[in-house]
């Protein structure tokens, strides 16, 4: 099983990804994420991001993304926000803020309904800014 991200959108541009995932080794309880970041899909492409079973991994990771330009993003609802440097790669315990110049609040991401040999591919499109999701069986 794996966490795939594919870029759909009607208008084709490049889509860049920043992800958040449980890590123990990272903080307090509650705080014990890990952030990274970039990805790029570039248009029609579907990227592995994380190879993971995600059956036996914490129930919630995170993901934000943009374009480009900055002017289409997907976004979180108001409960994840971290801060994250939009102009180059980091890898760090996710309140870790440091050369961290932005605040953006990510988008949860829950496996409770992961079942073995299935993976969840995220489609970031048609739309600007929209999520779709949908689980494919693996081989």
């Amino acid at each position: 099983m794996a966490l795939l991200f594919s870029n759909v959108l009607a208008q084709p541009q490049p889509v860049w990804i920043a992800f958040a995932y449980y890590d123990p080794s990272c903080g307090a309880a509650n705080q014990n994420f890990r952030k990274l970041g970039w990805w790029q899909i570039d248009p029609y492409q579907t990227l592995n991001l994380w190879n993971v079973d995600l059956q036996t991994v914490n129930r919630y990771a995170y993901f934000w993304g943009a374009t480009a330009n900055e002017g289409v993003t997907w976004h979180g609802t108001g409960n994840a926000w971290l801060r994250l440097n939009p102009n180059s790669a980091f890898n760090q315990c996710a309140f870790d803020n440091t050369n961290d110049a932005q605040s953006v609040d990510f988008v949860e991401l829950d496996f409770t309904w992961a079942q073995p040999g299935w993976d969840l591919l995220v489609l970031l499109g048609p739309n600007p800014g929209q999520v779709n999701y949908a689980s494919q069986k693996v081989g």
